[in-house]
């Protein structure tokens, strides 16, 4: 027993110290701390961080613990996956988890270890935002700090979301077919699935009440405990705008009743039911079962599909080739969009079925699917070279070394312009704004992944930005213009188009700048 335990913390030991040693994890906390100053506004501003019936709630330790908690929420259960979901893939990249295997650690050992790891990361951030959120109790904060209430709402809304994320993340990379970036897409959906489903039941009064016991979120026990506490469904929370004609309330944050013991116990321990499942699939460093993982295996069920269509695809990227000869840079830039079409047979196959369908469905219901499905095909234009080790031999090449960015953006908008010919085709009878609108829109998703590519060296960073971002404009159905952003509603505007050109801009300037720095440094 001992050394068993022994054998799990040292795996939860070096996960931790990986972790906090890259640059990259101090980043993502700096700027998650800094958002706890976007979150909470100064009510000069007109803005308030939690708004009752329009009045202020006072920025007091309840008020700024439940409006930083619930941020802190969302941080775990979205983004708080992507980051901690390559621990798996990592040992097997690196051998470790061959050395691992050859040892008399367990593969339950290992799993846990892994489990404790995620656990142990996700909660050294949560413990770490909710210190600088008290900090900035004396910022803007009305009262005086009270560090229990603080450590309350963050006990009553984040243990299951870093219980569940870190138990979901250990299964999926256990599954072969969900340790890549289809498991990131069906992760990000099953997300939104689980908030959908206990905003639902909370909204219709808490009918079904088993729902509650999968309240991973904490999203249906914040709705209802607002709603019992403050007698009212119009209540918001994040720089909120509020009637400064009416006298601000106090308001003491949440506290856990009796009904709600059980279901908030259930949804902690409840994902550790799928670590047994993790077990049943890992393949504990097999090489076999560990080159089908990564893609590389001959049995790899996504690598048969693609053997299928790989001779359509090769007469397809015959004929494309023939505008890249001449060795020039636009020519660079072709090969390597043709390149996707070569690595991942099944984009031709998009491409054909996104160039039937957009020429019989309406474009309000297409483009939301195509641009999903362009996002995920460029996710990795500008990181594939850096994941395949190739980035030495591409810096090598003396106008690629020093243009590398502009040559990744101009090679994703090529891709992107490529698959979207049909969209593109049909929006021109939809008039010249509706036009730039689309283009203005592909060009933004080009850019940004790009940029986010380059400075992260991860296709997830954007994939779960674009997803959130997507998600919020698709429920949106464009009541707001302005996230409109490549004229799926017909409801965008010059500003709109104007607003996400800067962006893009923007974010190619700033990929340039980290890439001369790092070019300078080596």
């Amino acid at each position: 027993m001992i050394a068993s335990l022994s054998r799990i913390g040292a795996i939860v030991g070096v996960d931790f110290r990986l972790r906090f040693r890259r640059v990259s994890t101090v980043i993502v906390f700096l700027l998650l701390s800094a958002f706890a100053y976007v979150w909470i506004p100064a009510p000069s501003t007109g803005r308030a961080l939690i708004q009752i019936n329009g009045q202020r709630a006072i920025n007091n330790s309840g008020a700024i613990g439940l409006g930083t908690a619930s941020i802190g929420m969302i941080f775990v259960g979205l983004f708080g996956y992507y980051v901690i979901s390559n621990a798996i893939r990592r040992d097997v990249i690196t051998r470790c988890g061959v050395i691992a295997a050859s040892t008399p650690m367990r593969s339950g050992e290992y799993l846990l270890g892994k489990f404790f790891g995620n656990l142990a990361f996700l909660a050294t951030f949560v413990c770490g935002f909710m210190l600088s959120s008290m900090v900035m109790l004396a910022v803007r904060g009305e009262a005086r700090l009270e560090p229990f209430v603080f450590i309350e709402q963050y006990l009553l809304l984040t243990p299951a979301a870093i219980v569940f994320v870190s138990a979901i993340a250990v299964l999926f990379e256990s599954i072969p077919w969900l340790s890549g970036k289809f498991g990131d897409v069906v992760y990000f959906f099953l997300w939104t699935a689980v908030i959908g489903l206990v905003v639902a039941n909370e909204t219709s009064h808490g009918r079904i009440n088993w729902a509650r016991c999968f309240d991973f979120t904490g999203f249906g026990f914040m709705i209802d405990q607002l709603q019992r506490t403050l007698h009212t469904e119009s209540v918001s929370i994040g720089a909120s705008p509020f009637d400064p004609t009416k006298p601000p309330i106090l308001f003491n944050g949440l506290t856990l009743t009796r009904e709600w013991v059980l279901p908030r116990l259930i949804s902690v321990l409840a994902p550790l039911s799928l670590l047994p499942i993790a077990a049943l699939f890992f393949h504990r460093f097999d090489p076999v079962r560990t080159r089908r993982i990564s893609g590389k295996g001959g049995r790899n069920w996504i690598g048969k599909i693609q053997n299928l269509f790989k001779p359509l695809s090769r007469r397809a990227v015959a004929l494309m080739m023939v505008p890249s000869r001449g060795g020039s840079f636009v020519g660079a830039m072709w090969i390597d969009a043709v390149l996707t079409f070569t690595l991942f047979p099944f984009v031709f196959v998009t491409f054909v079925a996104i160039t039937i369908v957009s020429f019989f469905a309406p474009l309000a219901a297409t483009l939301p699917i195509v641009f999903a499905a362009l996002a995920l095909i460029v996710s990795d234009v500008a990181t594939r070279d850096a994941r395949a080790g190739t980035t030495a031999s591409v810096r090598s090449i003396s106008r690629l070394r020093e243009n590398y960015v502009w040559w990744k953006l101009g090679s994703t908008c090529l891709l992107s312009f490529l698959l979207c010919a049909a969209p593109l085709a049909r929006t021109i009878w939809h008039g010249p704004l509706a036009f730039a609108a689309l283009i203005c829109g592909i060009v933004f998703i080009a850019s940004t992944s790009t940029a986010l590519g380059v400075t992260t060296a991860n296709p997830k960073t954007f994939i779960v930005g674009f997803l959130t971002f997507w998600y919020v404009v698709v429920n949106g159905h464009g009541a707001n213009p302005m996230l409109d952003f490549a004229g799926f509603y017909g409801r965008f505007t010059t500003a709109t188009i104007c607003i996400y050109a800067v962006i893009s801009v923007l974010a190619i300037g700033f990929a340039q700048l980290f890439y001369r720095a790092r070019l300078a440094r080596m």
